[in-house]
C-alpha cells in the first residue's frame, strides 16, 4: 500500500557544515562575511520555496527483481544485487523538495546571480540528502516498533545511477510507485523533474548485508564517493 509521508521543513535543514562541504570549502576554513550572508540568504529562500513530499511503498523481493534489472544496463557486480536478497524488508520511495525551488535556482543563474544560485542549490540539494536520512531513520523506528528489526539490523538507501545500479531502473520503479502523485515526473533520459528529488528502495537488514568496499570498477568514475561514509556508519552501527 502507498503511503505519504510528511516531511517537516525543520527536519530535513541541512547544518552550515553540511552546505560548506557541498560547496566544496575545507573544514576548519574561516568563513568570510559574504559567505555567512549567502548561506543565511539561501536557507531562507529554501523555507520559503521549499514544498518537501515524500512516498513509499513496501515491495516484495520478487517484485523488486524487475526493478532492480530495469533494462539490463547494471554493472556486473552492483553490490545491491547481493544485498537486496539478504533483505527483511525492502520499501521504495521517492521524495521531491517541490517545483518552485528549482524555479528559483534557474531564475537566480538567469539573473546573473551566481553566487546566490549556487549556494540555494547546494541547500536544496543537502536537503534531499537528509530527507532520505530522515526517512531510514523513520522506518528504523517503525520496524523497531513493530520488532521487525533487531539491534544489529540498519535501514539504507539506494537510488538507480549509483554503485553500478543503472539509471533505466527508474523507468520500472516509476511504473511500480507512481511518484507523479507527488509531482516528480521522468524523462526519456530517466532524468527526474524537479532536479531535487530522488528515488530509490529502502534495505533493511543486519548490518553486515550492506558492507561492501569501493573497489569495483565503476568506483573510480564516481565522484560522490558517498560509500566511504557510509561503510563508516555500518562499522559504528
Amino acid at each position: 500500500m502507498i503511503e505519504f509521508v510528511k516531511l517537516r521543513i525543520e527536519e530535513i535543514i541541512p547544518s552550515v557544515e553540511d552546505i560548506l562541504r557541498g560547496q566544496g570549502i575545507p573544514k576548519g576554513i574561516v568563513i568570510k562575511d559574504n559567505i555567512k550572508y549567502l548561506i543565511d540568504k539561501s536557507l531562507n529562500l529554501f523555507i520559503a520555496e521549499a514544498a518537501p513530499s515524500c512516498i513509499i511503498q513496501e515491495i516484495s523481493k520478487n517484485d523488486f527483481d524487475e526493478i532492480f534489472i530495469g533494462e539490463g544496463h547494471n554493472e556486473e557486480g552492483a553490490p545491491l544485487e547481493t544485498i537486496y536478497p539478504e533483505a527483511d524488508h525492502l520499501i521504495l520511495f521517492a521524495i521531491t523538495m517541490g517545483d518552485h525551488v528549482s524555479y528559483r535556482i534557474t531564475e537566480l543563474f538567469d539573473n546573473n546571480d551566481y553566487a546566490l544560485a549556487s549556494m540555494l542549490d547546494t541547500v536544496a540539494s543537502c536537503s534531499t540528502d537528509k530527507s532520505v536520512e530522515f526517512l531510514e531513520k523513520r522506518i528504523t523506528q517503525e520496524l523497531i516498533e513493530k520488532k521487525s528489526i533487531t539491534k544489529n539490523g540498519m535501514v539504507l538507501s539506494y537510488s538507480p545511477g549509483y554503485c553500478g545500479w543503472h539509471i533505466s531502473a527508474q523507468k520500472k520503479l516509476f511504473l511500480y510507485l507512481h511518484p507523479e502523485q507527488i509531482g516528480i515526473s521522468l524523462n526519456e533520459s530517466y532524468l527526474m523533474t524537479p532536479l531535487k528529488s530522488v528515488t530509490g528502495v529502502l534495505v533493511s537488514g543486519d548490518k553486515n548485508i550492506h558492507y561492501f568496499g569501493n573497489s569495483f570498477s565503476f568506483c573510480y568514475n564516481c565522484k560522490a564517493q558517498s560509500c566511504i561514509e557510509r561503510q563508516e556508519r555500518i562499522l559504528n552501527h
